[in-house]
């Protein structure tokens, strides 16, 4: 039942941290150049997630815990053919879009690969549920396991295809 979705407008009413409390976060620990940004529930938990293109060439998504202002998660993004992601990787990609899928029956509409730097590696499947509303759902891509899924609030910025 999502008919506990908290309606967008209130999203103003939140207790939260402004976006830039967590940018300055974001960037103290991978400068760079924020392209992108997510608000997104994690749990009751709201999430900025940044899209941060750094100086190393890489882009990073940084998630911070919007009530906290912390950071809580680093991952990198990388290209379906990277060498460490193909080593680490154990579930294709297929099979991963399938398990997701299955629990937010869809289109999936972008893919991205992860690697955490606990040495996780992640398929990330945007899905626009039959419901209407937008889903972010990790796909362990060692396990095959749902490692979360997320109901995206909004999104400003591009992605790059």
């Amino acid at each position: 039942d999502h008919g506990d979705i908290q309606d967008r407008d209130d999203i103003r009413d939140w207790d939260i941290v402004s976006v830039e409390t967590c940018l300055d976060a974001a960037l103290d620990l991978i400068p760079g150049h924020p392209r992108k940004l997510e608000m997104k529930l994690e749990g009751d938990d709201p999430i900025y997630e940044f899209d941060i293109e750094a100086k190393d060439g890489n882009t990073y998504n940084v998630e911070c815990n919007a009530e906290e202002g912390m950071v809580v998660e680093v991952e990198r993004e990388v290209a379906a053919n990277d060498p460490a992601f193909k080593k680490l990787a154990k579930v294709s990609e297929k099979d991963a879009k399938q398990t997701a899928l299955t629990f937010h029956p869809g289109e999936v509409i972008a893919t991205e690969y992860e690697l955490g730097f606990d040495g996780s590696v992640t398929y990330e499947f945007d899905i626009q549920t039959k419901l209407g509303y937008e889903v972010k759902v990790d796909v362990d891509a060692i396990s095959g396991d749902i490692e979360e899924a997320n109901i995206e609030l909004y999104e400003i910025g591009n992605e790059k295809e």
